[in-house]
């Protein structure tokens, strides 16, 4: 017979190689590594404890095998109990140089190879789980960030504006080169300007433009971050003094998705635009791409944006009517409509009024009764035209309200919608103080040879929000739990252990604990070839990486 072989990848053993564990303890020391190691041994043997017929043997249990083998050997098949009859069908014992051995029993004649089978596949996990190397290397999982913990819900017209840059430097129309996307968080109703620049003036001068139309809303959010819309803001109040906004938090995926969905859609329905017309000025187009966007039907809103703003459905002059193109194709005054109505205007009674006042004036005629007859009559019509006036009033503010009403009831169930399909994608961990988790370091904030993650523990649990802190310090803000992961094995750092005193930066905790010295990948976004001292890369001395300017022309490589 040959010497073990090997069963599968993650399955290996040999006759004489037996995995076997002593039930001694290490002691228990402050000592990190050995704390480490003595809970790796505990959870080694509760591994063996969980079975009977668990293969991963202390070396008790594996004398102890043997021996209950041996005895169901001298017994008859009838003396035999259910333990001995299900140890004889598994293994079998060899006597190598006066020592035995206990192997995996041969089935049938082909296989004649002696195998012991010991399934470590747990015991490799569970390395693993313990050990801070391998937690520290842990990728960021899919789509993590995209989780919408706290879906944010606007209850009114202009409570949350978000605005937004759309780069158009690749294909400029003429002096412009960006696009200005406003969007009302509630009512989705949007309005796109062209900017020659990206500067805070430019954009606080074409905001102001639609604030002095609309109005202006109470919180102002960006995803070019609370500096851009600090400065927006600021310009904003140089200009108009009474105006008064909050910036609302940079880079919100629960918020600021909402305006990212809105720029694919314009980018798209100007692309239509531009090929319908077979033109490159796309800043002409922008108004009929922003009449459309918001006419169209929103899945949430249950209808369309321009509706939830102002009550009813966008008009296109006599082609909304119902009357037929063949009535209004031709005409091009108010007087040709008339006459193709058969109807008469304002103008047309206010002139036939004026004529009989005038035959009036030439009869000479004095009748005060009749005269007193029509005051009455005029302000009969009059108080009928207001109380018909007030009833469509009345109507319109009462038809606004229930598509409002619809919009909001749209926006609760998308928020209930996202906060399932977060519970389906992403397994919520119990956290609680002094849990040991993973925070994903930015790309931006770590060197190349860094890791992925930064170990830190729970201080303090508040509306959901951990705060976090390492052995350096305290980290700056909270977390949400889609920010982080549980770190798996023995919590390493501890509350106790923390400078409390201190608080710091993501980037500069990295760069504490980094061995090269953190940030070690720069990258920019020149598009002038990289040749001047304003490119990162060149400011630093050092030469452009693939990550910098989407491989455009580069002269700093």
């Amino acid at each position: 017979m040959t010497s073990a072989s090997i069963l599968s990848p993650a399955k290996i053993a040999t006759a004489s190689s037996v995995t076997t564990f002593s039930k001694v303890l290490m002691p228990t020391t402050v000592n990190k590594n050995m704390k480490l190691k003595n809970d790796f041994i505990d959870k080694i043997l509760r591994i063996r404890n969980e079975s009977l017929n668990n293969p991963v043997f202390t070396l008790e249990r594996y004398n102890q095998t043997i021996e209950l083998i041996n005895n169901a050997k001298l017994k008859s098949s009838a003396r035999r109990n259910d333990q001995e009859i299900s140890l004889l069908k598994t293994y079998d014992v060899l006597n190598l140089s006066n020592q035995d051995k206990l192997v995996k029993k041969i089935q049938g004649s082909e296989d004649t190879s002696i195998k012991y089978y010991v399934p470590i596949n747990e015991v490799y996990d569970l390395f693993i789980s313990e050990c801070n190397e391998c937690n520290i290397k842990r990728a960021k999982p899919k789509n993590s960030s995209k989780l919408v913990v706290r879906p944010i819900i606007s209850n009114d017209f202009h409570s949350r504006g978000q605005v937004d840059l759309i780069d158009m430097q690749s294909s400029p129309d003429g002096k412009f080169k960006f696009i200005l996307n406003y969007q009302d968080h509630f009512t989705k109703f949007c309005i796109l300007r062209p900017l020659k620049s990206k500067t805070a003036a430019e954009v606080a001068y074409n905001l102001l433009d639609i604030f002095t139309t609309f109005g202006a809303p109470a919180i102002l959010q960006s995803d070019n971050g609370r500096e851009f819309v600090a400065k927006v803001i600021e310009e904003l109040a140089l200009i108009w003094k009474d105006l008064k906004i909050v910036h609302g938090k940079p880079r919100h995926p629960q918020s600021q998705g909402s305006v990212e969905r809105s720029n694919q859609d314009t980018k798209q329905l100007l692309g239509t635009w531009i090929r319908e017309n077979n033109s490159t000025k796309w800043a002409e187009g922008l108004r009929f791409v922003q009449f459309q966007k918001n006419s169209c039907f929103h899945r949430v809103l249950n209808n369309s944006p321009y509706a939830v703003l102002f009550g009813n459905q966008p008009k296109l002059g006599l082609s909304s009517t119902s009357l037929h193109p063949s009535i209004f194709n031709d005409i091009t005054t108010e007087e040709e409509l008339t006459n193709e109505l058969g109807l008469l205007t304002n103008d047309a009674l206010d002139v036939n009024s004026s004529a009989s006042d005038s035959e009036e004036d030439e009869l000479k005629i004095d009748e005060p009764n009749i005269n007193d007859e029509l005051k009455d009559n005029d302000q009969l019509n009059i108080t009928e035209q207001n109380e018909k006036n007030d009833e469509l009033l009345t109507n319109r503010a009462k038809r606004t309200n229930d598509i409002r009403e619809t919009a909001r009831q749209g926006q609760k169930r998308q928020a209930d919608e996202f906060l399932r399909n977060t519970a389906k994608r992403h397994k919520l961990a119990d956290l609680n103080v002094g849990d040991n988790v993973l925070i994903p370091v930015p790309d931006v904030d770590r060197g190349p040879t860094d890791a992925r993650n930064v170990l830190a523990v729970v201080m303090e649990i508040k509306d959901d929000k951990y705060k976090l802190g390492v052995e350096q310090g305290i980290i700056n803000g909270y977390y949400s739990f889609h920010q982080i992961s549980k770190a798996t094995g023995t919590s390493t750092i501890l509350v106790e252990n923390v400078d409390q005193g201190i608080k710091k930066s993501l980037r500069e905790v990295v760069k504490l604990q980094s061995i090269t010295g953190g940030q070690g990948m720069l990258k920019c976004s020149c598009k002038g070839g990289c040749t001047t001292s304003r490119c990162k890369c060149k400011q630093a001395k050092i030469l452009c990486n693939s990550r910098c300017h989407n491989s455009t022309t580069c002269r700093n490589k």
